[in-house]
């Protein structure tokens, strides 16, 4: 029994680990590429965006996918480990060179299906990421079917912090060479990769530091077409696991073959439409940490969710939920509305000018549908219902494409930004309806939702008093002084976060149950509501 209860102390130890190394990384992830923009321009961004997604792709499933399909494996045989382990890598290995080579030949089709053929060389390189994928996936596969996650968090924030750096420095270096926007986003690229061997190397240590071998020689009497079928297989099944992990990938890459074509369809020169399509791509960093913001909090509740629908209490099921979605709406409607107000000098501040700033807005209005609609899919799993978010997300990813095809060409880069936000909502919705239908309830108390919405509209009138006042105040305008703009940003979110923190302290957004589990910020509270008495 006690064995018992340091396995799980240990499971639930390592799966916070694993939660606050994807955070960092996450946040490593979206933030670097202001820098970038800065260094490499628009055109430069707009190149290593539209290959991006290539190499997300891979990184995603190498680090959420594969290697927790391999680790169930490993616990479900643990006499054939080493057996199952290099049985997995082999399998992989061959998926990685297929892909690879794959990817080195059709470039020039992708580049054209992309609308940019300079981009054929930019995505070989791509190509050779999927080359790390066997390396990755196994070595954390392995340590994590041993319930040792500690190898994994460390990989993924080296791999990170490896890749980041590279870029960054690869980017000065070439900019003082003179080198052009497709040469600045090789460079990336090459960046990215130093990013995958840094999390290659770490992981070898860990797995020759706890003796654990990948079991090649074990293979003697495997045969091609029973490796190929589980190969197909793992693939299948990794894919479904992260499928929400993949969402933002899979959004751009709907924008990466569609957007250059239909711009053109706008009126666009090629050179105009690479352009926009670089300062549409500002938004993206926006929209990834937005969300990672707003279900960081929420998510973290649906594992309790999971645990009292396994012991039964259904009260306690609903309470979780409604708690997981009322996050949502908070931190991704209030992150939602303060970036559409400060999105100017934001801009300014972050990308050196001001463009853009109109469809920007209409971007990220998207944060808050899209929010909703990941907190809502693991509430969903949390009740079983383990494919509905993916035929959500399906439907999503059709509407998103239509929606492209029928308002870029008329509306341009604004058109992209509506189709995203359209298709988010449209998600947000049909996730609170499969909820409806899995827990018979979305909502336990309205007042606690009457609360958020008197919370956000608090945050947005107060918010744009203090803009106009202060933009009247100062002689310089927006878009003319980047020190002013980032600090009229920097004050204006201070303020916006003062106003949610103080109306989350005097308005029953939470109920009393559940500030009673936040004893110091209960007692916080406690001092508002009495002057507010």
């Amino acid at each position: 029994m006690n064995r018992k209860g340091n396995q799980k102390t240990s499971f639930l130890g390592g799966a916070v680990l694993l939660s606050i190394a994807a955070i960092i990384t996450k946040i490593i992830s979206a933030g670097y590429r202001i820098p970038f923009q800065n260094m490499a321009g628009d055109l430069g961004f707009y190149v290593y965006q539209q290959v991006y997604p290539f190499y997300g792709f891979m990184t995603i499933i190498s680090l959420y996918g594969f290697p927790l399909v391999l680790s169930r494996q490993l616990a479900e045989i643990p006499k054939k480990q080493q057996a199952t382990t290099g049985f997995y890598f082999v399998g992989l290995l061959f998926f990685s060179l297929v892909t690879c080579v794959g990817m080195l030949v059709l470039a020039p089709w992708l580049a054209i299906l992309m609308g940019d053929p300079a981009l054929t060389g930019v995505l070989r390189v791509t190509g050779l990421s999927f080359l790390f994928v066997p390396f990755l996936s196994v070595a954390r596969g392995a340590t994590q079917g041993q319930h040792d996650m500690l190898p994994t968090a460390i990989s993924n924030v080296g791999e990170q912090l490896g890749r980041v750096t590279a870029i960054l420095l690869i980017t000065y270096l070439l900019m003082n060479a003179s080198a052009n926007a497709y040469q600045l986003g090789t460079g990336a690229i090459y960046g990215s990769l130093f990013g995958s061997l840094t999390g290659v190397i770490l992981l070898f240590m860990f797995l020759h530091k706890r003796g654990i071998a990948l079991g090649i020689n074990e293979l003697r009497h495997v045969s091609f077409k029973q490796m190929t079928s589980q190969v197909s297989l793992l693939l299948g099944q990794s894919v479904f696991i992260c499928i929400n992990a993949l969402i933002l990938i899979l959004f751009q890459f709907v924008d990466v073959f569609s957007m250059i074509h239909l711009l053109q369809s706008f009126g666009l020169s090629e050179g105009e439409s690479y352009e926009l399509k670089g300062i549409y791509d500002r938004g993206q960093p926006l929209i990834q940490l937005g969300t990672i913001l707003a279900t960081t909090l929420a998510l973290a509740l649906v594992p309790a969710m999971s645990e009292a629908r396994a012991r039964g209490v259904k009260l306690a099921v609903l309470q979780y939920q409604d708690m997981s979605l009322r996050l949502a709406f908070l931190i991704g409607g209030a992150a939602t509305i303060g970036l559409v107000i400060i999105m100017e000098p934001l801009n300014h501040m972050l990308f050196t000018d001001i463009e853009g700033a109109g469809f920007l807005r209409l971007l990220v209005l998207s944060i808050a549908p899209a929010a909703v609609y990941l907190t809502a899919a693991a509430v969903l799993q949390g009740h079983g219902r383990i494919r509905v978010p993916v035929v959500i997300l399906g439907i999503g990813l059709v509407l998103k494409t239509l929606a492209n095809i029928a308002l870029i060409p008329s509306y341009g880069a604004t058109g992209a930004a509506i189709a995203t936000t359209i298709a988010f909502t449209t998600m947000a919705g049909l996730g609170m309806i499969a909820i409806k239908r899995a827990a018979g309830k979305v909502i336990l108390h309205v007042t606690p939702y009457m609360a958020l919405a008197t919370t956000l509209t608090a945050l947005a009138v107060v918010t744009c008093v203090c803009y106009g006042f202060m933009a009247r105040w100062t002689e310089i305008g927006i878009g003319q002084s980047r020190m002013h703009d980032a600090g009229l940003a920097l004050m204006l979110s201070g303020i916006g976060g003062l106003v949610v923190l103080v109306c989350m302290l005097i308005l029953p957004v939470f109920t009393a149950s559940e500030w009673d589990q936040i004893p110091k910020i209960k007692k916080i509270r406690g001092f508002f509501i009495r002057r507010k008495e």
